[in-house]
């Protein structure tokens, strides 16, 4: 798994450094001996853009210089099967044989850049909009399989986590020079902790939140709440087994509860060292933690409910969709499955929040809410 660990290395790199995203894009590319990778960003309205690794870039122009967006059958057959943060698909899933060797994106735009095979993980479900690594490779290469769909399921939630940083960087107006005046200009916390769990650099908004998320023992931040204590320690240690074990370890986020009783949404990942230097710590930078306030009644990241109450990505959904209003059977359309089998699913959900009815997961969900954010501005 050493490409693996470089790969996400290369990741996390990013996070801080947008610059660096076509780098790490072609370390996941090298993954699977893939022509190239993109993040993949389309809107409702039919607009696109990417982040692309260098070896596609002529690929990416054809695209959107040819509005294939418009026929490309992977981003609307991912928009109709409601794919959430996780979710990994190949052409065996979208696609027929027959729409293989039919549809242009395959006979014309595939032909034309070199592409025979793409396989796509969704990232990112709380944006209004599909973003997803998109990992397209030539024809002789073969269809994806299963074992290499697992490992684009893997590297997917690391990507997720350096991406919301590197969004926020990316949507400041000026460009900043020095990383850390870019950070104080962020609407979020940053905490940086170093490996004894010290805190060792705050952001503004960082300074300004502290006392209402954090407090410290014997020199150690800890959640103000001591209720929240298991959930943060087990949230930095993920990042400690991620790193100790190669960083094949899914990254988690965890909801705090501030000094008012309102909710914070808590991101981790590790401090890459060239990302150490660049803030510019005496102290070795080990953990990277990025705060964002939630809403409630507002629509409900999967990823969160999925990490806060231990459930499967598919019962994330549909227990965010429960939590924001719908019920059971609008919220089975949308998860385009039957009304029995998310009453079955709901039933193991109940079990695994720890409650008897539905409005009581309501109510649960509802003190969540949705991480308060800007619709953040696509980089160029």
């Amino acid at each position: 798994m050493q490409n693996f660990s470089h790969a996400v290395h290369a990741i996390y790199d990013s996070a801080l450094s947008p610059e660096n995203w076509p780098t790490a894009l072609a370390e996941i590319a090298d993954l699977f001996g893939a022509r190239g990778a993109a993040i993949f960003f389309a809107s409702r309205d039919g607009q696109t853009d990417f982040i692309a690794s260098p070896s596609i870039r002529d690929a990416v122009r054809t695209y959107q210089e040819g509005n294939w967006v418009a026929q490309d059958i992977h981003a609307q057959r991912m928009i109709d099967l409601h794919l959430t943060s996780g979710d990994v698909v190949n052409d065996q899933l979208m696609v027929s044989d027959h729409e293989i060797e039919t549809l242009p994106i395959y006979t014309d735009f595939f032909a034309r850049v070199g592409f025979g095979w793409i396989m796509c993980c969704v990232i990112l479900p709380d944006l209004d909009m599909l973003v997803t690594v998109s990992v397209p490779r030539a024809k002789e290469r073969g269809p994806y399989t299963a074992a290499e769909m697992e490992t684009l399921r893997l590297i997917g939630p690391h990507v997720e986590q350096a991406l919301r940083i590197s969004l926020r960087i990316s949507n400041i107006e000026e460009a900043e020079t020095v990383l850390r005046a870019a950070l104080d200009r962020m609407d979020s916390g940053v905490f940086v902790l170093d490996d004894a769990g010290q805190s060792i650099y705050r952001n503004t908004i960082g300074d300004e939140v502290f006392p209402e998320l954090f407090t410290t023992k014997e020199g150690r931040v800890v959640p103000v709440r001591r209720e929240d204590d298991a959930r943060f320690e087990a949230l930095i240690a993920a990042v400690r087994a991620g790193e100790m074990a190669g960083a094949d370890v899914r990254p988690k986020s965890c909801i705090l509860t501030r000094r008012d009783g309102g909710r914070t949404a808590i991101w981790a990942m590790p401090v890459t060292l060239m990302n150490e230097w660049r803030i510019g710590t005496r102290t070795a930078a080990k953990t990277l933690l990025f705060a964002a306030p939630t809403k409630p009644g507002s629509k409900i990241d999967p990823a969160v409910v999925r990490d806060v109450f231990g459930l499967t990505l598919g019962e994330a959904r549909l227990a965010a969709l429960i939590g924001g209003g719908m019920t059971v059977r609008a919220a089975a359309g949308q998860l385009g499955v039957t009304e029995g089998t998310a009453r079955v699913v709901l039933k193991r959900v109940f079990g695994k929040v720890g409650v008897k009815r539905q409005a009581e997961l309501v109510l649960q969900l509802s003190s969540l809410g949705a991480v308060v954010s800007e619709r953040e501005t696509l980089p160029s």
